[in-house]
């Protein structure tokens, strides 16, 4: 009688047991915080001015940047030289906001030249930081002719370039490009014209012609945007101005021209450098761009220029 009082009590008390083994309720779960960084943003990297020799004003640029990020982005500006200054140099920015900072330049007591300086913008923990604006400031002899309406002109004859070499001509804008015997032309689909050297040579690079609408929009904004273009479909960061050249003319001397080199990425992160040359004719943008690996692309870029400054106007047949 006893021995079955025995089991009758284990039994309880191994379901007791086996009823506090039972798996612990889920923790709930926590969000992970955002990350409050900011980003830094500029609208333009690039400020050009020019005087006359002797000049005394001091002209007023802008430039906005902006906390493209989270959280409050702590700011600052350097610079180096004298003839720039700003008024403010620090400040915070919240998400969102931007700051319009007065630039103010000026000429007096230098020489005839060309200046460049660097403004660099940056934030304290802050993505996309550093920014360089190149500041360019070009100063013409005091008494330099007229380029306007009813000045002399006369142009130059472009020589032959040094080299054998095959001929790109458009008819619509009546304008001739030579290069080199080397390139084979090749469909780009950025460009009006394109050639490539061999692209089974680790020195490939490729050249081409653009032709962009100038209608409400500005050199620089138009050459990097076909920067954009030529490196980076896909992603890529976005090019970064090495330097420029907006006060020079074709080699006949006369017409303007604008000259660019740029440092960029591509969505596969190969670094190369792109150069652009060109000049506005009408509604137009007329450019010639090159684009090679960067560490060939100083090696390229004499040929390059060579090839750009065979840029011409010619009369029609």
């Amino acid at each position: 009688m006893l021995n079955k009082v025995k089991y009758v009590l284990v039994i309880p008390v191994i379901l007791a047991i086996l009823g506090g083994c039972s798996a612990p309720a889920a923790a709930p779960v926590t969000p992970q915080p955002v990350e409050m960084i900011p980003r830094l943003g500029v609208n333009s990297l690039l400020i050009q001015v020019q005087f006359k020799q002797g000049d005394s004003k001091t002209v007023t640029k802008n430039i906005t940047f902006m906390n493209e990020g989270e959280g409050v982005m702590i700011w600052a500006v350097r610079k180096t030289v004298p003839w720039i200054w700003m008024n403010e140099m620090d400040g915070a920015l919240e998400k969102g906001y931007s700051k319009n900072l007065e630039i103010f330049i000026a000429p007096s007591g230098k020489e005839v030249g060309t200046y460049t300086d660097n403004i660099t913008i940056e934030g304290t923990g802050t993505r996309n930081s550093p920014q360089n604006v190149v500041v360019t400031m070009v100063i013409t002899p005091a008494d330099q002719p007229a380029s306007g309406p009813g000045a002399a002109v006369v142009k130059k004859i472009v020589p032959a370039p040094p080299w054998e070499y095959s001929e790109y001509k458009d008819s619509n804008y009546n304008f001739r490009l030579r290069y080199p015997k080397d390139y084979r032309q090749k469909d780009l689909a950025d460009s009006t014209f394109g050639a490539e050297t061999s692209s089974n040579s680790p020195q490939a690079n490729s050249i081409r012609i653009n032709i962009s609408s100038s209608l409400g929009v500005d050199a620089n904004s138009v050459a990097l945007e076909w920067a954009k273009a030529i490196r980076l479909s896909g992603g890529g960061s976005s090019p970064k101005l090495i330097s420029s050249d907006n006060m020079t003319t074709l080699l006949d001397g006369v017409t303007p021209a604008f000259e660019w080199l740029y440092d960029a990425k591509s969505s596969t992160k190969i670094s190369s450098q792109v150069y652009i040359y060109g000049v506005k004719k009408g509604s137009r943008y007329i450019l010639f761009g090159a684009v090679a690996p960067s560490d060939i692309a100083p090696d390229k870029l004499q040929t390059w220029k060579e090839i750009a400054h065979t840029l011409e106007f010619v009369d029609k047949d």
